[in-house]
């Protein structure tokens, strides 16, 4: 924040009025300050090539937000790029491709949870109804909190489903996290309690955060160093759901940053 120079000029004033007064003086001194808080400012972060190269036009490829709605993401995303070496093209693409399609840059995304009892069984048939939904989806048609209690239960570290683990640490932030264990590793690795990681996870700083740790706990950068998708989307969602969207949005970005390599090396 720039200083106020108001409270010194007048107390400059009011002390030396014989020669705060010359003319050419108070310029003189706006000068001194500028050159100081230039000189605390902390220099702008570099960043090489494709790192460099991600900015809010190349998120609005896969995202129905605008550049503009992006922006607060940008710095974010390169800082996580930067600091857990997701710094080839192939890997930049996957992680962004990533975000867009498990949260869409929503902040504070949370896991929905509202099925219907019909989808639950379509999601879930050997739990919910292969042959339509049973009577246990039923019960929990149209319930977010229970849905994710049940489903969740007993898994990745959660207790039962009357614990309320499921609901608690159902998938949030950008990449999704879920799970208490992956919530509280990631506590754990920031070195804060489970409850400031759960409200860290909320906001776009500490989202991009949480889904680059997990991104690097699970070793997706060698898995997005292969050719396709198929690999990283299994390791993060544990199938392949969804991956029609995500090719079509990982192709997009590869087209768009190989295009501006070659204008950087052009």
């Amino acid at each position: 924040m720039p200083m106020d120079r108001a409270p010194i000029f007048a107390s400059l004033a009011t002390q030396l009025p014989g020669v705060w007064n010359v003319e050419g003086n108070i310029a003189a001194f706006d000068r001194i300050i500028d050159s100081w808080e230039a000189a605390q400012a902390p220099a702008e972060t570099q960043y090489a090539f494709p790192v460099a190269a991600i900015d809010a036009d190349l998120l609005a490829l896969v995202s129905s937000k605008s550049a503009a709605e992006l922006e607060q993401w940008v710095a974010p995303i390169q800082a996580a790029c930067a600091n857990y070496e997701i710094t080839t093209i192939r890997r930049v693409a996957a992680f962004i491709t990533t975000l867009a399609h498990e949260a869409g840059f929503k902040v504070g995304a949370r896991e929905n949870m509202n099925y219907s009892a019909k989808r639950l069984s379509q999601v879930w048939p050997h739990r919910y109804g292969r042959r339509g939904p049973n009577q246990k989806a039923k019960s929990l048609d149209r319930n977010p909190e229970a849905i994710a209690n049940d489903v969740y239960a007993n898994r990745m570290g959660n207790g039962p489903a009357s614990s309320g683990d499921g609901w608690r640490f159902r998938g949030t932030g950008p990449i999704q996290l879920t799970g208490r264990d992956n919530f509280t590793a990631f506590a754990d690795h920031l070195g804060i309690a489970l409850e400031e990681a759960e409200a860290l996870i909320l906001t776009v700083e500490g989202g991009i955060q949480s889904a680059a740790w997990f991104w690097d706990e699970n070793d997706i950068n060698r898995l997005a160093d292969t050719p396709g998708i198929a690999d990283e989307t299994r390791r993060i969602n544990g199938g392949t759901n969804g991956i029609a969207d995500r090719k079509k949005k990982f192709d997009g970005l590869v087209d768009e940053l190989l295009e501006r390599e070659r204008a950087v090396g052009g």
